[in-house]
């Protein structure tokens, strides 16, 4: 298997507690996000629905924040191999993220990085290939030993499918 492209496994998925609103894919009023990883880049495509506005017919900003937390997560976890908590996001909003203008792209990749901390760009696109906003989200990353303890990350190669 190319471990550098693949469909980011969700390893989360039957776990006690495990409701996440942005990637459980059972959580009724969650984003239910999957992942795909590309090199040092990982994408996720999102629908958006009328229950997630703010104003009518737009994708509520709050939600644009969580999708880029969300995918910057991910990014933490597939392409870094740990688990780290957000401290910083700033997001920009650059133009209308419209309901009709899904499914919208979200892609994250690395802007800095250190051994604590991580600087993840992420960019939402509409269906258009119109950038809507851009984010820039600070991560506290653990060393995988601290991760298994408190975030129960289970390693890196629990992410890729088919890998032991």
């Amino acid at each position: 298997m190319d471990r550098s492209e693949y469909d980011v496994r969700n390893p989360f998925v039957g776990t006690d507690g495990y409701q996440c609103f942005g990637c459980d894919p059972n959580n009724g009023i969650g984003l239910r996000l999957t992942f795909h990883r590309a090199g040092e880049v990982v994408t996720t495509t999102w629908s958006p629905r009328g229950d997630l506005e703010g104003y009518p017919g737009v994708v509520h900003g709050g939600i644009q924040a969580t999708l880029a937390d969300e995918v910057g997560s991910w990014f933490i976890y597939a392409v870094i191999g740990t688990a780290g908590v957000t401290k910083d996001l700033a997001i920009t909003y650059e133009s209308t993220a419209r309901v009709d203008d899904g499914p919208f792209r979200i892609v994250a990749k690395s802007a800095e990085r250190s051994a604590k901390h991580a600087v993840v760009e992420v960019e939402l696109f509409n269906d258009a290939g119109v950038r809507v906003a851009v984010a820039s989200v600070t991560y506290a990353l653990f060393s995988e030993a601290v991760a298994r303890k408190r975030l129960l990350f289970p390693g890196a190669d629990a992410f890729v499918p088919g890998a032991s």
